[in-house]
């Protein structure tokens, strides 16, 4: 199971509501969506309800470490954004821990609010003080799920005694993040991850990651000076993912940035056709280029979501 994990901003979560349908269909995807806005009117709430109509496991993360609604406690808005909803077998709800977590407040809040109508997901994003108290913590609380990071837990053996109460997840920043974009141009692929090919060899449930955007997160955009687009693919059955990068070359300053996307998915384009890849997002930016348009840079990080999105969980249902 993959378990991708996306922050609620409009984009991310356009991405996953249009693509709700095709992954509903697959049942290998089961996204955690870190809200970073309040749940109404950011399409937080139709996003979900696209999830939930598609029958798609989701997990929602309650108590936020970016963004508008960033605490330790689980957030209010989000707290009675769920209490005002019927309940559904495919909602999952989530709770960052991290080293300065108080994990016996987090944990008690949650249940004093949430109860035990969820399943419950911990995130565990860093090593919080107290990891041996979690099983007798959450004995009531239909916990299911342990998302443990990599970086913070290098080695399983490190959580077992967590992990023999609940399915581990490992989390992983997979993308190849560079200071600038510019700095793509001469950097024409990288790997992405192996996660998919061992998982089930290291005994873990699923695996997750930060999907072609990273871990690091920012509020507003900017105007690049170079556009770069990101685009997972498998070069063969059976391989590991890579990730492509097309840059622009006119990159002096950051006039025409239309253009500058023009030039950038233009080479995508090619290599498309090329390797013989179609998924909906890559017959989108055929489309763009063939028409000479410009979406705008957040609906070509939403067609990137979405490729990899529909790569992972397309590999993920092979018999």
């Amino acid at each position: 199971m993959y378990f991708p994990y996306l922050r609620g901003k409009q984009f991310e979560l356009l991405a996953l509501k249009e693509l709700s349908s095709v992954l509903g269909d697959q049942q290998m995807v089961t996204p955690i969506i870190e809200p970073v806005r309040p749940s109404q009117g950011s399409g937080l709430d139709r996003c979900l309800e696209a999830l939930e109509t598609a029958s798609l496991d989701f997990v929602l993360v309650m108590n936020p470490s970016v963004g508008n609604l960033a605490g330790p406690l689980p957030a209010a808005d989000l707290v009675n954004y769920v209490q005002s909803r019927p309940g559904s077998e495919t909602w999952n709800l989530g709770l960052l821990l991290n080293e300065d977590t108080d994990i016996e407040a987090v944990v008690s809040a949650y249940a004093r609010q949430m109860g035990q109508e969820h399943r419950l997901t911990l995130i565990h994003r860093g090593v919080a003080n107290g990891l041996d108290q979690i099983p007798a913590l959450t004995q009531s609380l239909n916990r299911e799920l342990d998302v443990v990071s990599r970086t913070a837990f290098p080695e399983r053996r490190h959580i077992r005694s967590l992990l023999s109460s609940s399915q581990g997840v490992t989390l992983a920043d997979s993308f190849p993040g560079e200071e600038r974009n510019a700095d793509y141009l001469n950097k024409q692929e990288s790997p992405f991850t192996e996660e998919h090919l061992y998982f089930r060899d290291e005994n873990w449930f699923g695996f997750a990651d930060f999907t072609t955007i990273g871990e690091s997160y920012s509020e507003g955009g900017f105007t690049p000076r170079a556009v770069a687009i990101h685009w997972t693919y498998e070069p063969s059955v059976g391989d590991r993912i890579m990730i492509r990068h097309f840059t622009s070359e006119s990159n002096g300053d950051t006039t025409n940035v239309g253009g500058k996307f023009l030039e950038a998915a233009s080479k995508l384009v090619s290599f498309l056709d090329q390797q013989g890849i179609r998924t909906r997002a890559s017959d989108v930016m055929r489309a763009h280029v063939a028409n000479s348009t410009y979406p705008g840079l957040g609906i070509v990080k939403k067609l990137s979501i979405q490729n990899h999105l529909e790569l992972v969980s397309g590999i993920l249902s092979r018999p």
